[in-house]
């Protein structure tokens, strides 16, 4: 029902695909700030693995600015078509582009991080390091259970590491989901934007214009026909009578012969 009512229509779909890109954006460059200023997001990240932390830190921050110039771009073209203007399919064009080259980007960056990682996992010495504090987090756990002097602070930390231990997988599931319905957007807003740009390439036919056009071929087919008519009326009068012809006479013959008979 809703779609027969022009709910469901590729413009509408569009918009629809360029406010999520926007609610992507914001989370991205929020993102951003966060690996730049919050030291409980980045001091880890950026002690554990610097060359991941540096590189995630750029590539957040201009993933964020590149979806904000799409969603512009997406903005500018809803307006450059509501006055019916030819660069519509160009800007279109323009759009798709720009979203193709993000999801290539995406997929380079994810696999350089995948890579990356699996190599710093088998090498890096902070791996090590890593596995020894979580080696250690088990260890702390039965202390602070055997800790009675401090238990109303040894019980609080204990909860927050088991809450931690629990919940960390939880991020994992929420990145790999949003990741799917990220490339999903991308994938019809590329659709939606060529659909869009073959649409305003392709020359309108309405039905008013066709009514229009078929009485302006009429008006002038009777225009000619009177100017036609005209031109053999006036090439007629313009004749000379012929030899022996007397307007007045023929008139007061016709006129007794109807009285005679």
């Amino acid at each position: 029902m809703g779609c027969a009512r022009g709910v469901c229509t590729s413009e509408k779909i569009f918009i629809f695909i360029n406010i999520a890109f926007a609610m992507y954006s914001g989370a991205l460059l929020a993102t951003a700030a966060r690996l730049a200023w919050d030291p409980s997001t980045y001091t880890w990240f950026r002690f554990l693995c610097a060359a991941q932390y540096r590189a995630s830190a750029a590539y957040v921050l201009a993933a964020g600015l590149w979806l904000a110039a799409l969603v512009y771009l997406a903005a500018a073209t809803a307006a450059t078509a509501a006055h019916r203007s030819r660069r519509v399919a160009p800007a279109l064009h323009l759009y798709a582009c720009g979203v193709v080259c993000l999801a290539l980007s995406e997929v380079g960056y994810g696999a350089w991080m995948a890579v990356s990682l699996a190599a710093w996992w088998r090498t890096a010495p902070q791996a090590e390091l890593a596995r020894r504090g979580i080696d250690l987090l088990h260890d702390i756990k039965p202390a602070l259970l055997a800790v009675e002097r401090y238990r109303d602070v040894a019980r609080p930390v204990y909860d927050m590491i088991e809450e931690v231990e629990r919940e960390a997988p939880n991020n994992v599931f929420v990145i790999i989901v949003f990741g799917v319905l990220g490339m999903i957007l991308q994938v019809a807003a590329v659709v939606m934007a060529c659909r869009l740009a073959r649409r305003a390439q392709q020359p309108e036919r309405s039905p008013l214009a066709a009514e229009a056009k078929l009485g302006a071929s009429g008006a002038a087919a009777a225009a000619a026909a009177a100017a036609a008519d005209d031109d053999s009326d006036s090439a007629d009068s313009a004749r000379d009578p012929p030899p022996g012809w007397r307007k007045k006479a023929n008139l007061r013959m016709y006129t007794i012969l109807d009285k005679i008979f």
